[in-house]
């Protein structure tokens, strides 16, 4: 889970300390367990049933698949459902171990847990289990956190006599089994295509040094440890279902770190917690560790807690369960990234680490036993405590809309999620200038079970007494999504305008009338660009509007953006029906509006048939990919184009690019990244390759390496601060935080976005929150028209942590570059354009820049003339 401190470890022991041979047989299941029980010899051990040994390899999903099931076969203790299924399908289990009476009564357990947050609920009942949830294999490379798993059911299952019993009458224990079996599958899948009869323990040997994109994230390269809020991956979805349906009380993830660390233990440093958290559940969290400080020092074993992993980001899974009353746990410990390695400590094995992940887990289900009452206590003070919390607020709830039927049905899907109430508006409403109107607007009240979601989800919060963050600072969803969306306080929120509750949301737009002469399709819809691929795909030609018509039509006259598509119906691959067809399945699909024109002549802008449109050429993308490419970024990109848009993405490693057939593709996209790797050769046939008529789009480091090496004319933007000076530097403790203050770890600022321009179109106004990274910003000597989006002026920043000198510096400098280059095009980001695939705003920039970045043009006239 650590981001940069350990990966490079194996790089940096010296190469003359080889390890020596070193016999490795896995520890038998009770030794690793340790806990002095018998075990029923009808519950069969993982041996028994996948002919290894826990520790002799890595697992793959489908082993641990068959195990659970093999257990939940003769065992009454146990049961296990599908909760939903990874991008790949592989199944997502809940393997539920508890006693048989409480395994016949699972739905009134669950029903009780309910009733535990709503208001003047009685105290639990005195048979009423805790609960408690382990998540497994949230990072694929991680893999004790889920080969730990069999060895947790196989205790619980299987061990004999009355303490366990006892302790089953009073738990409740849910394993997900594996919440990313995709990355775990790529991760099992190397390490045990290296497995050896003579294991090496060398940290350089390939079986510790794997493959790009590794094992740690999901298919499409997400770290779904990060995914808690955006909920925009499967797994994800699946599992924040799972913890809203049971509401655990203890919610635990089960992570790795690198070979030379501890063992890491919640909570994260004290000052870290996100305010929106329960200081009570801190507490209990702290109490609850003398069960995991009792462990470990029994084992000998080094330990670390409350120093790192800060829980200010709530999409964490150490973080969000603490907004529905439960205590998170994280659990980071060594990792081997194999069977065994050296390390500073001497030999790490694996089957200890398997071994010391599930004596851990089992520490926790007992202190979860035994403050079973306090935590049932907690979690009905913690929703008392959340409801007076909403009386004081003078936020009475959030009003939202967009134009953007995609988008808006996206954002519905991610509350329903979060088992949010949601009400339709039945009143018009003005607020901040914007008029909401019922059938388009919605809102979100705050005094609801969830209020603390409802809060950390909404707000917009300006952080200015933390400067050091792990993840992201602000992360507020309507901004990600670029809605309209407005805070109501006071008289402003009165019970007649909230209508009836929403229950699902229809993306579909009216089918379209038929046209003899041409359809126009809006460009605004998020899913717009899949619409047009399909027409470009079956042949059909399409040209884009640069300006507002207004259009004749068959349902009269209508108001067009700028960026609209016109297919015409004549002369066309496809027959007219074929067309219509397609029409409507964009309408229905992909909630586009579609305009049946019945005239080519606009009383307003140009005609159909005008000077002004351009051809819309069916886009040939590849995406550089490969060791030292941020994998996040680039998966971010593949997943908006492929998972969204249903286009096919070509991908080529740095190592091979410098062989590509460059006239394959119409576009070539640089993500962030270090590009070192690359062939010395490629930046003049890059160069070459656009102005022959290529568009080169760079994210991040990518649009570094397209500035450093003059294939676009950007320059990097030096913000000026104010230098600190021996007499005013801080003391040398302080070092860390002098450093944080000059870095953007994830803050939203605003920015000016110019609609005119083809990055533009779709767009309804010239404001468009982003996500901010780091400080790279753009500027163009001589250019004007080659920044049509800067960050806004004077102060830009929106949600999170930036420093202000650093934030003034920044206002008005570039977000986006844009040039013409020969018959090319360069289009460069400075932040990623669909972080986390929640940034639906910015996404468009990005498409836009797929479908109309040949449009781009320079002015004859430069500024200097």
């Amino acid at each position: 889970m650590l981001r940069t401190l350990v990966l490079s470890v194996a790089l940096i022991l010296p190469v003359a300390d080889m390890a020596p041979a070193y016999d490795y047989d896995p520890k038998p299941i009770e030794e690793l367990l340790d806990q002095g029980a018998q075990y029923d010899s009808a519950i069969p051990k993982p041996e028994d049933v996948l002919g290894f040994q826990l520790g002799q390899i890595i697992f793959t999903p489908d082993m641990h698949t068959a195990y659970i099931q093999a257990v939940a076969a003769v065992s009454d203790r146990v049961s296990v459902e599908i909760i939903g299924h990874s991008h790949f399908g592989r199944p997502i289990l809940r393997v539920t171990t508890t006693s048989p009476r409480n395994q016949a009564r699972l739905e009134e357990i669950r029903s009780t847990q309910h009733t535990l947050s709503k208001a003047e609920s009685s105290p639990a009942p005195d048979d009423h289990p805790v609960i408690i949830q382990l998540t497994h294999g949230v990072h694929g490379s991680e893999a004790s956190g889920y080969d730990s798993a069999p060895l947790v059911l196989y205790h619980l299952a299987a061990a004999q006599g009355s303490q366990i019993e006892a302790l089953l009458e009073e738990v409740v224990v849910h394993q997900i089994v594996m919440i990313n079996p995709d990355g775990a599958n790529r991760f099992a899948e190397w390490t045990n295509l290296h497995h050896a009869q003579a294991p090496v323990a060398d940290p350089q040997h390939r079986e510790h040094y794997h493959d790009w994109p590794w094992g740690r994230t999901n298919h499409y390269w997400f770290d779904l440890n990060r995914q808690w809020i955006p909920v925009t991956q499967p797994e994800s979805q699946a599992l924040v279902k799972s913890t809203h349906e049971w509401r655990p009380n203890i919610a635990a993830d089960l992570h790795e770190m690198g070979p030379n660390s501890t063992f890491f233990f919640s909570p994260g440093p004290h000052e870290g917690l996100h305010p929106l958290l329960s200081q009570a559940g801190l507490q209990l969290n702290l109490d609850m560790n003398t069960h995991l400080n009792d462990q470990l020092d029994s084992e000998g074993a080094l330990f670390v807690t409350s120093e790192v992993f800060d829980d200010f980001y709530l999409g964490y899974g150490s973080s969000y369960p603490g907004l529905l009353g439960s205590v998170p746990y994280l659990f980071e410990q060594s990792s081997v990234r194999g069977l065994i390695q050296q390390t500073d400590y001497g030999i790490l094995r694996y089957d200890d680490k398997v071994g010391q992940q599930a004596r851990a887990a089992l520490a926790l289900i007992r202190a979860g036993q035994e403050s079973r009452v306090r935590l049932h206590a907690h979690m009905q003070d913690f929703f008392d405590e959340s409801r007076q919390m909403a009386l004081a607020d003078p936020i009475r709830g959030y009003v939202f809309s967009s134009s953007d039927r995609g988008r808006l049905a996206d954002f519905m899907t991610m509350l329903a999620t979060h088992d949010l109430e949601v009400y339709e508006l039945a009143q018009p409403l003005t607020r901040n200038g914007h008029l909401f109107e019922p059938g388009q607007a919605f809102i979100v009240p705050m005094r609801q079970d969830q209020y603390r979601l409802v809060r950390g989800l909404f707000e917009t919060r300006i952080i200015t007494d933390k400067v050091e963050f792990y993840d992201v600072s602000g992360w507020t969803q309507p901004l990600a999504y670029d809605l309209d969306y407005a805070e109501l306080r006071g008289g402003q929120y009165r019970d007649r305008i909230i209508g009836d509750r929403v229950t699902g949301f229809d993306i579909s737009t009216p089918a379209p009338d038929r046209s003899q002469i041409a359809y126009v399709m809006e460009w605004d819809s998020y899913y717009a660009p899949r619409a047009l691929y399909r027409l470009l795909d079956e042949g059909v030609t399409a040209r884009v509007l640069p300006d507002e018509v207004s259009l004749q039509s068959a349902r009269g006259e209508v108001q067009t953006g700028r960026g609209a598509i016109v297919a015409p119906v004549q002369r066309q691959p496809l027959p007219a029906e074929d067309i219509h067809a397609l029409m409507e399945r964009a309408a229905r699909e992909d909630g586009v509006w579609i305009h049946a024109a019945t005239s080519s002549h606009t009383k307003r802008g140009s005609d159909l048939g005008g000077f002004a449109l351009s051809n819309v050429e069916r886009p040939e993308i590849l995406v550089v990919t490969g060791r030292g490419v941020s994998m996040n970024d680039t998966g971010e990109i593949w997943h908006l184009l492929d998972h969204d848009m249903h286009m096919p993405v070509t991908m080529i490693d740095l190592d091979t690019l410098g062989r590509a057939d460059l006239e394959r593709y119409t576009h070539i996209v640089l993500p962030g990244g270090s590009y070192s790797r690359v062939d010395e050769g490629f930046a003049e046939r890059l160069q070459s390759w656009v102005r022959t008529g290529g568009v080169a789009i760079g994210v991040r480091g990518g649009s570094n390496w397209l500035i450093d090496n003059e294939i676009a004319t950007a320059t990097v933007v030096e913000h000026e601060t104010e230098a600190a000076d021996s007499a005013t530097a801080p003391a040398y403790e302080g070092m860390s935080r002098w450093d944080a203050e000059m870095y953007i770890s994830g803050a939203i600022f605003g920015t000016d976005l110019d609609i005119t321009h083809p990055l533009g179109f779709g767009y309804r106004d010239g404001k468009l929150p982003i996500q901010r990274i780091g400080s790279l910003a753009f500027d163009s000597e001589d250019n004007p028209f080659a920044l049509p989006v800067r960050y806004a002026e004077g102060d830009p920043l929106q949600s999170g942590y930036a420093n202000r000198e650093l934030r003034e510096a920044m206002a008005g400098t570039g977000a986006v570059f844009a040039e013409r280059q020969g018959a090319g095009a360069v289009i460069l980001f400075a932040d990623p354009p669909y972080y986390r695939a929640y940034f639906r705003g910015t996404a468009k920039l990005f498409m836009n820049a797929i479908f109309f970045g040949d449009d781009i043009r320079n002015p004859n006239r430069r500024s200097g003339d």
